[in-house]
């Protein structure tokens, strides 16, 4: 399964910019615990489940999302007694980072140009100095105040640039938690050398990296409110304020891999709710799962027609005189009720896709456009048609 989606996602980076968002999500199946074997224990240490780490392919320009690359699946069924500093990194959980550049560095070597995008987590020595191709470069958000060569620690070094601008941006809000809010943003960039860290790490690691930073720190955050700050840290050229704002820009996109995670979870496919009995069986599921949402918010990214994106990114050119059908059959005989997106968009596809999954039609006005339950109801329904289409296609083929 994942074989394949690659496959698709590759060749739709193909000569492209793309940013390859990495990232970790926790199944928790407390709900069902007694009714579940082979599952080990998730983040509390109490709960069991798994943890699914995918690696999500974006379009760099218009933050459309291509596909995906990889998605390792962890069960924690084995208890660490060695301590972190005692273990290599092959038999840490870390790996999965380093697995997700090697998978991602592989599927994407078409790409004209691609940006490795992970959190705090994924802030590790190994992960800043691992091989990578000409083509591929990290944008890391820094989670430790590392040590720099020649003394001095990075979070104090981010502290003393000095600030190259003051941007406005847009804060999404948090399920359960953040509302959506605006942040007044300063903004400094600069270059750092962190030196190897000093506890059980190998000699033969270099003594040093050097990186670029970007820091970028809210003003007079709202009352209550922990003030953002993002120091990233990258391999990518800064050599003026244009390019550490593409670097925030880029890094701001990291939040579609957390709205895959809640299509897969709560707000689409209820992964969570899954009454399947053994381990294995559902990696398996988790895997199917994650690959549908990763459709899914593909298409509800793309529904207005904002990401620009053609039908291809999701499709085999192929598909297009199917699209086109199920267009003539679901447009109605008004203008609000035809389909407003131009032929081979990939908007006129998930247009589609949404009047399949039950969707009216209608934007504005109080209208809401298909959601992401809608969507893979639409998709569940497309994929039909077209198993069918392709059957008829090659009868007639053979008659």
């Amino acid at each position: 399964m994942i074989a394949t989606a690659a496959a698709h996602t590759a060749r739709a980076a193909e000569d492209r910019h793309v940013l390859a968002i990495q990232d970790t999500t926790e199944l928790n199946f407390s709900r069902h615990d007694g009714s579940k074997r082979g599952f080990g224990k998730v983040g509390n240490g109490v709960d069991i489940g798994l943890f699914l780490h995918p690696v999500v392919v974006v379009a760099a320009d218009s933050g459309g999302i291509l596909g995906l690359a990889e998605a390792i699946t962890i069960n924690r069924t084995k208890r660490v007694t060695q301590h972190r500093r005692k273990r290599s990194v092959k038999k840490k959980e870390s790996q999965r980072w380093l697995d997700g550049l090697v998978a991602a560095s592989e599927v994407l070597s078409s790409a004209r140009l691609v940006t490795m995008i992970a959190d705090r987590e994924c802030d590790f020595y190994a992960e800043l100095i691992a091989p990578r191709p000409d083509n591929v470069h990290l944008l890391i958000r820094s989670g430790q105040d590392r040590g720099l060569l020649g003394g001095g620690r990075l979070f104090a070094a981010a502290d003393a640039f000095p600030i190259a601008a003051r941007r406005t941006i847009d804060v999404p809000a948090r399920p359960g938690g953040r509302p959506a809010r605006k942040a007044d943003l300063a903004i400094g960039f600069g270059s750092v050398s962190i030196a190897r860290p000093q506890h059980q790490v190998p000699r033969d690691w270099p003594a040093s990296v050097q990186l670029r930073l970007v820091v970028a720190r809210e003003i007079d955050p709202p009352k209550g409110e922990k003030p953002i700050v993002w120091r990233l840290l990258t391999t990518h050229a800064l050599d003026n304020l244009a390019d550490a704002e593409r670097m925030i820009g880029f890094y701001r996109r990291r939040w579609i891999i957390e709205q895959v995670f809640r299509t897969l979870k709560a707000q689409g496919f209820d992964i969570e709710d899954s009454q399947i009995l053994d381990a294995d069986t559902m990696t398996k599921l988790a895997t199917a799962t994650l690959i549908a949402a990763v459709r899914v918010m593909q298409l509800i990214l793309a529904r207005d027609g904002s990401t620009g994106q053609q039908l291809t990114d999701a499709l085999d050119q192929a598909d297009e005189a199917l699209v086109e059908a199920l267009v003539s059959k679901l447009e109605g005989k008004t203008a609000k009720q035809r389909n407003p997106h131009p032929n081979g968009s990939l908007a006129r596809f998930a247009w589609v896709i949404g009047r399949l999954g039950g969707w009216d039609g209608y934007v504005g006005g109080g209208y809401k456009p298909a959601g992401p339950k809608t969507m893979a109801y639409g998709l569940q329904r497309f994929d039909a048609v077209r198993h069918g289409w392709k059957l008829r296609q090659e009868l007639l083929g053979h008659a």
